[in-house]
């Protein structure tokens, strides 16, 4: 009988290898390209920009693991202050910080967590903390008025400047990566008057599985995450497995951290839109016309698992099937080849589509039309695909992976994590009624009820864990 060691192992050698996989067919890609470049006009402009490019990269890259590898000293010292350790005082009001996503909507999953919570937390009349949405600009802090205005439809003031009050608890709920220098001053003031920092976390993935990610997030996600350790009174994950993960990497790896750090949790949202738009624009309408239609909603990286589902629909198709697959999400990173491989593919415009500028009411239609949603990624913090398709009452197909486990419970259907041939089976096994999905028995709670819960555990001090 194989050990559960042994179990791990193989799961973590079939990850590497679908890794090598995926990179290698990266690497080919821009190969071929630069073969075709080399014999172009414009490679004669671009060779010296690409040289100076990888002299910048191999100057920047140490200084960054570095900077990754040591806490600042002013924020470490922090921490042995008495004064950081004493009693607190109760909570007075929530200043929620969205800097980073009221200066830029990248359109990703992470601000779309920061809209619906902070919508969620203005629009209900039965929060036990009075709560405000921040930005930081200079140290100090400010309302957010037509931020706010444009998320609960209300109409804009003047921004104006939040004085810190004692008691109050500061929620890092944007993400902070590349401004965390920004707010010292303003945790400073939060501690002078007894109050505490929060701060959201999406994931561990930069550093749990940093091949999925762009070169230059890992160090950076590391340095954030060691100085947040530090400054942070408490963590709020997206998911029960976050939480966990973000636990054991702290006394795995023997990360400094502020003493009695808390932990907890809470589950996004799937509410998207009410309703579908009268009349989808062409494109969409012919992705979901014909026959059975699978979606997989997220951004194209390498983490999401494209080419696991494209592989198992080519499986599909040569078996007679008559099955679409559509890819929603905009481009990411690590993605040329697999890009060039879905846009130049015998079935793209006919029973393969990518769609990557659709709005909520449009998601809306296809998850409708959807016969599942498929989420094949080997690594999320959450997984929004399945609780918004399962709400709308829709199937979905998932990798068989903790979080998803987590979020799709006993409802969903789940395969084995990148193999594309038990996708293709379960898919099978859903079109020929031999195995079903229950949605109703998967995460669904509303973006109102996740920010009530964001607000009840901040306030009420709900944590789950706590490191010495």
């Amino acid at each position: 009988m194989t050990s559960e060691r042994e179990r791990r192992l193989e799961e973590r050698n079939r990850l590497l290898e679908h890794q090598l996989d995926f990179l290698r067919a990266e690497l080919l890609y821009l190969v071929h390209e630069r073969e075709k470049n080399v014999y172009s006009a414009a490679w004669l402009i671009f060779r010296p920009l690409r040289r100076f490019e990888a002299a910048l990269v191999d100057a920047v890259t140490p200084l960054l693991r570095l900077f990754s590898r040591a806490a600042p000293p002013a924020i470490e010292s922090a921490v042995l202050e008495p004064a950081a350790r004493g009693a607190t005082q109760k909570p007075r009001r929530l200043l929620v910080d969205v800097t980073a996503t009221a200066r830029r909507d990248a359109g990703t999953g992470i601000q779309r967590v920061v809209k619906k919570i902070t919508q969620g937390l203005y629009r209900d009349p039965a929060l036990p903390i009075p709560v405000i949405a921040v930005r930081c600009e200079g140290g100090r802090l400010f309302t957010c008025e037509a931020f706010v205005a444009a998320l609960i439809d209300g109409a804009p003031g003047p921004d104006r400047e939040i004085e810190i009050e004692p008691g109050d608890r500061f929620f890092m709920l944007s993400d902070s990566w590349n401004a965390f220098e920004e707010f010292r001053p303003v945790f400073s003031r939060i501690r002078a008057g007894g109050g505490e920092i929060v701060t959201c976390i999406f994931d561990l993935i930069p550093v749990l599985y940093p091949h999925a990610c762009h070169e230059v997030t890992p160090p950076r996600y590391e340095a954030w995450l060691r100085r947040a350790l530090l400054e942070s009174d408490a963590f709020l994950a997206i998911s029960r497995t976050v939480a966990e993960e973000l636990a054991d990497y702290v006394a795995e790896a023997g990360l400094q951290h502020r003493p009695g750090l808390s932990i907890g949790w809470f589950h996004c949202g799937s509410d998207i839109a009410d309703g579908a738009p009268a009349a989808p624009r062409p494109q969409i309408a012919a992705a979901a016309a014909g026959g059975a239609m699978f979606l997989s909603v997220g951004t194209v990286e390498p983490r999401k698992g494209h080419r696991v589902a494209l592989k198992a629909f080519e499986t599909l198709w040569r078996e007679g099937r008559d099955v679409r697959l559509v890819f929603v999400g905009r481009r990411g990173w690590f993605e040329e080849a697999i890009a060039a491989e879905i846009r130049g593919h015998a079935e793209f415009g006919r029973r393969l589509f990518w769609l990557d500028d659709i709005g909520d009411a449009e998601l809306a239609f296809l998850y409708d039309k959807s016969a599942a949603a498929l989420i094949p990624s080997y690594a999320e913090g959450f997984g929004l695909p399945i609780a918004e398709a399962a709400r709308r009452g829709r199937p979905v197909i998932c990798s068989d992976i903790p979080v998803f486990r987590e979020v799709g419970g006993a409802g969903a259907l789940y395969f084995r994590v990148n193999d594309p041939a038990a996708l293709a089976t379960r898919i099978r096994e859903l079109l020929d009624g031999s195995a079903t999905a229950d949605p109703s028995a998967v995460s669904r709670v509303s973006w109102a009820e996740a920010a009530h819960r964001v607000a009840q555990v901040i306030a009420t001090e709900d944590w789950t864990r706590s490191l010495p």
